[in-house]
């Protein structure tokens, strides 16, 4: 049974064992919860032995008490799941850090590899150059023997 269940965590103070209820008159009929109470039970609180059934505020107390625990409990696993995301982020930046780094490396080699190609293009170039000037001031001096042809009767290669 759920005594003051509509005040329970709202912020209401907990109604009292046996007070009436807000805006209600007090009924002199015997109450619902001593309705459900075994026969000893009555008879124990009959005989003043009220210590067989715990009483509203220990049920209250126990139920806040594990409330707490529970509270402490779910904190501490908030806590440890903070501390794991921290340290992922961690990992993740120097990642993200290793990942610039090497990505700057790849730029630097790629830029390396354009000079060098640039220079091998222009070194021969300027041999091509050289080798077609020499050949302008001795057209047979850069030919081997075996390439001189003549050009036949007609003066034509064809």
């Amino acid at each position: 049974m759920r005594l003051g269940h509509w005040r329970a965590g709202r912020g209401h103070p907990r109604p009292r064992p046996g007070a009436p209820h807000p805006g209600k008159s007090q009924v002199t009929a015997p109450s619902s919860v001593s309705l459900l109470r075994s026969p000893e039970s009555q008879v124990a609180g009959a005989l003043g032995d009220t210590q067989t059934e715990p009483s509203l505020d220990q049920v209250l107390q126990e139920r806040d008490e594990a409330i707490a625990n529970r509270k402490r409990a779910v904190e501490a696993e908030l806590d440890a799941c903070r501390a794991k995301l921290r340290a992922v982020e961690a990992q993740l930046l120097e990642v993200v850090e290793e990942k610039l780094r090497l990505r700057q490396e790849v730029e630097a080699w790629e830029e390396d590899m354009q000079q060098l190609v640039r220079q091998q293009v222009q070194s021969q170039l300027q041999r091509e150059a050289e080798d077609a000037r020499g050949a302008q001031v001795d057209p047979g001096a850069a030919r081997p023997l075996g390439a001189r042809f003549s050009l036949g009767r007609w003066g034509r290669w064809w």
